[in-house]
């Protein structure tokens, strides 16, 4: 993203002329997703308590995987950037910070539930191991991430497109195996959720 930002994004802006810029500085685009995540935060938290008010309370495994897919679904935004650098021509900054909320709108679904999740469903005595190979996954998925895009030859933009939509299949298949094992899960979680609070 930041390399997309740097080489094939149109940059260029009288806005920023009052600061001496004349185009915005590739990282302010890394910035994007912290900022989002201040200003929607908010408005994520009082979603859920809404749900909550409604006794509306999906499974863990199905919160995370519609997080999931909706992550992984932004990155068509970006094929269709990607597309227009394979032809030359540079992408508008618009695709990148479209990116950058979807993908923010993701995670605020993903990480707080599946903190929530492992520390609610995980055996107390093991917990703090838990939370420790939650982190862990992290690692995992820029190991990942890092595999995607070390298959990206600069030399052959071309190819560019292809790479993000297989993000996007890889992604949405994880997404779609989550949620159906989700599907199995919810009494298994409620059973664990009383087990644990009995223990207490």
């Amino acid at each position: 993203m930041n390399l997309f930002a740097r080489d094939y994004t149109d940059r260029a802006t009288d806005s920023l002329s009052l600061f001496g810029l004349t185009e915005i500085p590739t990282a302010w685009f890394q910035s994007a997703n912290s900022t989002f995540i201040i200003l929607l935060s908010p408005f994520f938290a009082a979603m859920w308590i809404k749900l909550g008010q409604r006794m509306v309370s999906p499974a863990y495994g199905i919160k995370c995987a519609i997080g999931l897919i909706i992550m992984a679904s932004v990155f068509i935004a970006m094929y269709y950037a990607a597309q227009i650098a394979a032809s030359g021509m540079k992408a508008a900054a618009f695709w990148l910070i479209l990116t950058y909320f979807l993908h923010t709108c993701g995670e605020l679904i993903i990480s707080p539930i599946a903190l929530s999740a492992v520390s609610k469903l995980s055996p107390k005595r093991y917990l703090g191991q838990m939370m420790g190979v939650f982190v862990l996954t992290y690692s995992i998925g820029n190991i990942i991430a890092g595999i995607f895009a070390g298959n990206f030859d600069p030399e052959n933009v071309s190819e560019m497109p292809g790479l993000y939509m297989q993000i996007v299949m890889f992604s949405v298949a994880i997404g779609a195996v989550v949620l159906l094992l989700s599907l199995f899960s919810k009494n298994w979680e409620t059973e664990v959720q009383q087990a644990n609070a009995q223990n207490d």
